[in-house]
């Protein structure tokens, strides 16, 4: 406890929204405008939506091997400036706060009793400039909030292209092939896939993909943030139906 305090004393915790010193990771003023996802969402790619569907016109071509994606917030201020904190400011301690309130959000999704917890991983050379693993980071603390195991199931075997920026074509040629399983085949086993952000889904799906293909059951991502590329809620998709048609 007083080693804690002369770490604070000389070392303070700054709020990872607006880098106030506040003594925490998140002020009271960033934590009361934390862009989180409370109301319906699409069930597969995690997207806000006016009601809660299977799958939505944006997703139902893209992401086809992601069973359901818990998404704790949108990505806009100060969820981008958390993240943007933990990747790349040094800020792995983020990863407990925010696999915490990750893992609030992901249990209801939860069938499976004890499903593996796994991450999209970084590259190497990536990985060793950064000192840590994000993605990695999260699991680990989001399988401890839920009492679940985490572990390392997919290696990234070459180096890819930053998604940002690129075409929706170009973002998914850029992850084809660019991951493999990691250790025996999984047999059945249900599987939670972290990452920080769902835009396309693209990664992730691909990961699902190798996962499914090495014999997992059903893939649940659980992200951070949900970016809004389209701009509005999702729509659901054809022959989705709505709660209130037909009444």
């Amino acid at each position: 406890m007083i080693k804690a305090s002369i770490y604070e004393l000389f070392f303070p915790t700054r709020c990872a929204g607006c880098g106030v010193s506040s003594g925490r990771f998140l002020c009271p003023e960033c934590n009361s405008v934390f862009p989180l996802i409370n109301g319906p969402a699409c069930l597969r790619c995690g997207k806000p939506t006016i009601y809660e569907v299977e799958d939505c016109l944006e997703c139902r071509d893209r992401i086809r091997y992601l069973d359901r994606t818990a998404a704790l917030a949108v990505y806009e201020e100060p969820m981008r400036a958390a993240i943007h904190k933990l990747k790349y400011g040094n800020g792995w301690r983020l990863a407990r706060p925010l696999g915490a309130m990750a893992g609030v959000r992901l249990a209801p999704l939860l069938q499976s009793s004890k499903p593996v917890v796994t991450f999209v991983p970084m590259n190497k050379r990536k990985r060793r400039a950064r000192g840590y693993d994000h993605a990695e980071k999260l699991a680990e603390n989001i399988a401890m909030s839920l009492g679940l195991s985490s572990a390392r199931l997919l290696l990234r075997i070459r180096a890819t292209k930053a998604q940002a920026g690129l075409s929706h074509k170009a973002r998914r040629q850029n992850v084809r092939g660019a991951f493999e399983l990691v250790g025996e085949p999984l047999s059945g086993q249900d599987i939670i896939l972290v990452d920080d952000i769902l835009t396309t889904g693209y990664t992730l799906s691909e990961c699902a993909g190798v996962l499914k293909k090495g014999g997992a059951g059903e893939v649940i991502a659980c992200v951070l943030a949900r970016d809004l590329i389209s701009g509005g809620p999702a729509l659901p998709s054809a022959g989705q139906n709505h709660p209130l048609r037909g009444q």
